[in-house]
Formats: C-alpha cells, sequence, structure tokens
C-alpha cells in the first residue's frame, strides 16, 4: 500500500459535470470523458501514464491535459510526473470543451530502505536448507528504523509452509530422483505494506544415503563396508548450505531388514549398529519419516574384512575438480597403496575422460588423506570420478561420486571501448590443462601427443623442442615454469603469452592454477593491457579472483601499474626484468584457509586508465618466506563506472 500525503483541496464544483444545455449525442457534441485510472500514487522523479477517453467513441475526439496545482505534478499527453510532495488532480478536457475528467495524484516520498530474512541467530540468509518436518523461526530485518508489517508466503506450498509470524516448517515433498528420497524446491518470499520485499530459495531433502561413523556420504546401491564385531554410528543427511549436514535421529525411523547379524539402536539422539561375528552377510537400511507408512531404501551395509575405498568430492572451479578418498581406518592406510583415478563423462562409467596411476605412498600427499586435481576440463559439465586400489584384486572400488565444473566464459583483452558493467578481463588458468599444453606452446614447444608421465622430474638442462623433455626439466607433477619463457623466443596466439611477471619470474603452472612465489622471492603475475578502457576517461574496476595462501592469515595485494614497459610471458627478455610498483593504488586481501582452499575475493580499484595493468601477488617484492607462496585459479575484471 503506498502512503498517501494529504493537503486541502479546494472543492471543484463544476470538474465533472457537464452543464451545456446543448448537449446531446445527436449534434456532435462529447457526453463525458472516461479515464483509465481515477488515482495515482508517484514519488518525485517518477511518472506514470493514464489514458483518457471521451464518449461517445464515434465522435475520435480527443483532450487536453492540464494540473490543478502544477507546483506538485506535471502531464503531458497523459504521462503525469511526481515534481513534489503533495496531491493534486489531473484534469482530461474534452476537445469540444464540455466535459472534464480528474485523477488524483498523491506525490509520495521514495521508498529509500530494503529487508533481509535472517535465521532464529541472526545470520542474513541467501538460501535456506532443511530437511522435511524442520522448523525454523525467521526474521525479517529492514534497514530503517521504522515498524513495518509483513506478509510471508511460499510458492509452493507442498514443499513448505510458513505461518503469520515467520514459522517455516519443511514438508515431505517426494522426489523422482533416485539420489534423494525428498527433494523439494522453492522460494519464500516476505513483503511489507509498501511492496518492498526479499525472495530467497528453500531446499527440503533427505539424501538417499548415509553417513557411517564420521566416514564419506555413502549413497544407496553402494554397500557401506563395515567390519565384525564392530559398532557404528548411522546418520541420515541432508542437502545442507555448506554440504551434507546430518539430520536429528528424532526426525525420521530406520530399519534393517537383517535383524539377526545387525542390531540397530536409538540412543542419545542417534542410530547405532552394532555388527555381529560374520563376513560376507549384508542388511538393507530403510527409512520412513514419522506417522508415515511409506518406506525407502536408502543404503546398504555389508561385513566384511576388507575397507572399501570412499571418494568424495572436494572442491571445483571451471575446469578443475578436486577429490579426496579415504580407504583404512588411518591416513597411513589411505596413502600406502597405490590407485588407479578415473574421471567419467557418463554416470554409468563407461566414457572415459581421463585416468591416472598412482605409486604406493607417493610423495606427493605428504602422509596426509590423498587429494588429486584434475585440470583442463570443460566449464559447466558433469563428471564422475572414481578410485580403485590396484594392488589388490579383492579391493573395492570407491562409487562413482558426480561433480560439475562451474561455468566461466573467457574474456581476452580488446581494443574496442568498453562500457560500465562491462567484463574486460576474464581468465581461467586451470584451463591450461593438467598438461599445461598452452604455457608449452608459449614457451614455443611442441605439444606431445602422447601422455605426460605421471612425476617426472629429470631436472636436466633442455635444448630440444619436444613437449616432454620440458616437462621434466621444468618441475615435477607436470607443472611449468613460466621462467622457462626467457629461453623461448616465440611470440604464440596463447592467452596467458600476453600476460607478464614481476621482477622475480617465480611462477609455476600447476593442476587448475598458477603457483606464484618461493621460498626465495615474492612473485606477481600481471594482466595484459587493459586497452578497452575508453581513451581519457578514468575507470573503477571490480577485480574478482579464486585464490588460496599457504598461511592463514597472510596477506596479498593487488596494485594497479601505470604506464612502464613490461616484458610479457613469451618475451625472451622476461625474466627478471619488470620491475612492479607496490606503493601506489593497493588493495590487500587476507587469506582464511590453507593452500588447498581457494577463496573468493574481491577488490575495487580506482583510477585505472587505458592501457594500465593490474598486479596481483606478495605484498613484498622481494620477501623470502614459505608464508608467499599462493595460488591463483581465475580473475575476473569488470568495469564498475567511468569517469
Amino acid at each position: 500500500m503506498k502512503r498517501i500525503i494529504t493537503i486541502a483541496i479546494l472543492i471543484l464544483p463544476v470538474l465533472f459535470v457537464a452543464c451545456d444545455p446543448n448537449a446531446n449525442q445527436g449534434n456532435g457534441i462529447s457526453t463525458s470523458v472516461v479515464l483509465s485510472m481515477d488515482k495515482v500514487d508517484i514519488e518525485v522523479g517518477q511518472s506514470a501514464t493514464i489514458t483518457a477517453k471521451v464518449l461517445p467513441e464515434s465522435l475520435g475526439m480527443g483532450v487536453t491535459w492540464s494540473v490543478i496545482d502544477e507546483e506538485y505534478a506535471s502531464v503531458e499527453n497523459g504521462t503525469i510526473t511526481g515534481k513534489a510532495l503533495g496531491v493534486t488532480y489531473v484534469v482530461a478536457t474534452s476537445s469540444d470543451g464540455y466535459q472534464k475528467a480528474a485523477c488524483l495524484v498523491s506525490v509520495n516520498p521514495p521508498i529509500n530502505y530494503s529487508v533481509s530474512i535472517k535465521d532464529e541467530m541472526g545470520q542474513l540468509l541467501n538460501a535456506f536448507y532443511g530437511y522435511p518436518g524442520m522448523v525454523e523461526k525467521l526474521q525479517v530485518e529492514p534497514s530503517d528504523e521504522k515498524i513495518h508489517t509483513y506478509t510471508w508466503s511460499v510458492e509452493d506450498e507442498a514443499v513448505a509452509s510458513i505461518s503469520e509470524d515467520g514459522t517455516l516448517t519443511l514438508k515431505a515433498s517426494a522426489s523422482s530422483d533416485p539420489a534423494y528420497v525428498y527433494d523439494g524446491q522453492t522460494f519464500l518470499k516476505v513483503v511489507t505494506e509498501d511492496n518492498q520485499g526479499c525472495k530467497i530459495p528453500i531446499r527440503s531433502t533427505i539424501l538417499n544415503g548415509i553417513r557411517v561413523n564420521d566416514g564419506l556420504y555413502t549413497p544407496a546401491g553402494t554397500p557401506a563396508i563395515v567390519q565384525k564385531d564392530g559398532t557404528y554410528t548411522l546418520n541420515v543427511l541432508y542437502e545442507g548450505a555448506m554440504g551434507p549436514a546430518v539430520i536429528p535421529a528424532d526426525d525420521y525411523v530406520l530399519e534393517l531388514s537383517n535383524t539377526t547379524d545387525f542390531t540397530l539402536e536409538k540412543a542419545s539422539g542417534e542410530y547405532t549398529v552394532t555388527t555381529g561375528s560374520l563376513t560376507g552377510v549384508s542388511s538393507k537400511v530403510s527409512l520412513s519419516l514419522p506417522c508415515q507408512a511409506e518406506k525407502t531404501e536408502i543404503a546398504r551395509l555389508k561385513i566384511d574384512k576388507i575397507y572399501a575405498i570412499t571418494a568424495q568430492f572436494a572442491g571445483s572451479s571451471s575446469s578443475t575438480l578436486t577429490f579426496t578418498w579415504t580407504k583404512g581406518v588411518s591416513e597411513d592406510d589411505d596413502v600406502a597403496a597405490p590407485y588407479t583415478l578415473y574421471l567419467y563423462k557418463d554416470e554409468d562409467g563407461t566414457d572415459l575422460e581421463a585416468s591416472f596411476s598412482i605409486p604406493a605412498g607417493d610423495g606427493c600427499w605428504k602422509g596426509e588423506q590423498p587429494r588429486f586435481v584434475l585440470s583442463g576440463l570443460a566449464p559447466g559439465t558433469n563428471y564422475w570420478f572414481k578410485v580403485a586400489q590396484t594392488d589388490d584384486p579383492l579391493a573395492i572400488d570407491s562409487p562413482l561420486i558426480p561433480a560439475t565444473t562451474d561455468a566461466f566464459n573467457i574474456v581476452m583483452v580488446s581494443a574496442d571501448p568498453a562500457s560500465v558493467g562491462d567484463i574486460i578481463l576474464a581468465e581461467d588458468f586451470g584451463q591450461m590443462c593438467w598438461g599445461a599444453d598452452e604455457i608449452t606452446k608459449a614457451a614455443g614447444y611442441d605439444v606431445a601427443t602422447s601422455s605426460v608421465a605421471y612425476n617426472t622430474d629429470t631436472k636436466k638442462s633442455f635444448t630440444s623442442r619436444d613437449a616432454a623433455v620440458f616437462v621434466k626439466t621444468t618441475g615435477q607433477y607436470a607443472q611449468r615454469s613460466l621462467t622457462a619463457q626467457a629461453v623461448a623466443k616465440k611470440e604464440s596466439g596463447c592467452r596467458l603469452a600476453k600476460w607478464a611477471q614481476g621482477q622475480y619470474a617465480r611462477i609455476y603452472i600447476g593442476p587448475g592454477y598458477l603457483f606464484l612465489s618461493t621460498k626465495s622471492y615474492g612473485t606477481h603475475i600481471l594482466t595484459p593491457q587493459l586497452t578497452s578502457i575508453p581513451d581519457g576517461m578514468s575507470a573503477k574496476l571490480k577485480v574478482t579472483i579464486h585464490a588460496a595462501g599457504k598461511a592463514s592469515g597472510g596477506e596479498a595485494a593487488f596494485a594497479v601499474q601505470h604506464g612502464g614497459s613490461f616484458y610479457e610471458i613469451s618475451h625472451s627478455n622476461q625474466t627478471n626484468k619488470n620491475k612492479v610498483d607496490l606503493t601506489s593504488n593497493v588493495k590487500t586481501i587476507t587469506f582464511n584457509g590453507g593452500i588447498s582452499n581457494l577463496e573468493e575475493f574481491e577488490v575495487v580499484l580506482d583510477g585505472v586508465v587505458q592501457g594500465d595493468r593490474i598486479i596481483f601477488g606478495p605484498t613484498s617484492e622481494t620477501a623470502a618466506a614459505d608464508s608467499n607462496m599462493m595460488l591463483i585459479s581465475d580473475m575476473t575484471i569488470e568495469i564498475l563506472e567511468l569517469n
């Protein structure tokens, strides 16, 4: 409902009635004027349009528009524009002057507040994830200090309901997706009396599977391998905002099909299963909701002496997927075995995208849970991952784990002038591939047609233009050192060739990222020249990256590089030649996680002109410390303002 400002208006005694005694419908004289609206609410500077019809319509007669008090509003051809707070009338008079009609116009203060939705703990909600039967009392927080009235609603009441006071109840919406027992999705909306509102997605799910102890999620159809004479905790999960989360045991019922070799109890708010002394036996695990007769098989338990490999999706970029897995009861067991990794393009595991063989006890694990990055993948694409132990014919492979790469559009620098809102540069370094073919080309090497052996590192001088020799020379794990560009006078069309490094060229390409800095040098990556900023104008830019720092609490810097001459990566004089400025127009970020935790960061840089570059890397050019090491997966630059 719009606010109405009331002020005194003079009585208009002849405004609506035609009093001419000669007016009649038969001699071509108008009989009335009809407006499309008789009341309009607008704000200062806003406009609304009304239409007028002169009767009888056969006359084809028009109207003349006017405003009783032009201090508050103006009108032109029926378009009313608010000028000042107040109330007036817009009048439409028939062309013959006999008939009039008026529209009340209320010019109101602008609505300049917003509302947000919070949970019971006062945390801001961009989405709400839960399970059938979950109840949450939601709150509304306006950006102003006024008291408002709120109206709650959900689009699909089969998925959730909400009361007038904001109490949200999720429901059991059956899913056709076999990966879920229930998977209901809809939207929640709250609006004020001014029609100001907030809308967030809601998801009510129970995953079709279980978690055994603190292990990984086990989908239905895949046996959860347990050992004889053991006791295990079983949890049912829902697709929580930060990953699968546990549903309280009181909100569902679990049953086993085999009660001879397995015993199931609910105690202390969770389910526990105790196994018997036999091996090779199994049991179905069925789930039902309270007061519902329907039961759904969600998992299987199998008693065995052998631990199955359990894989888990760990992270993604537009061209990179990361997976972890466990095999035994400790991290030592996990790294002790040799593995073969498979990535498929289909959920049946028949269309192979890539495979890698990992030797037993490989040093790259460093005694920690195995973690593997697969790069050079297509953006926004579904893949399926599997791990097999290659030295034990009795070992049980992991189930196929689905994962999807992020959507990302590459944008190369252009000489065409850009506008506000344009993305002027977007680069995903993960698309440089596991074999880093692009940097190999940029160095002037012919990419080998055969696959590069895993973990090769001969460290010998190279003169051959064969890519495999280049790989062995420039680092293990198929990394490529950008420093090697200095020996190759190759001007290529590759995207990365137009970027540059800082004074100390110590950047490496790894699987899915650029690796910046070493123990001895701080290292920076510089964008190509931003040639699409219009000539003679200054731009405010938003720079977004996904990056990780070796040390939590470590800092990285962005800085604008005005003018100057920089040798690009493809140039023969690139190494240790570029002088960078880390003292002016600098913004810093702080890493919160470790080197394997890619985070999203945004900074705003002002005063950027045509031909400038943006630099990213350590806050010091010469610092020698492990804490300088960092990864960058991608970078996007958008124009926010032009002046």
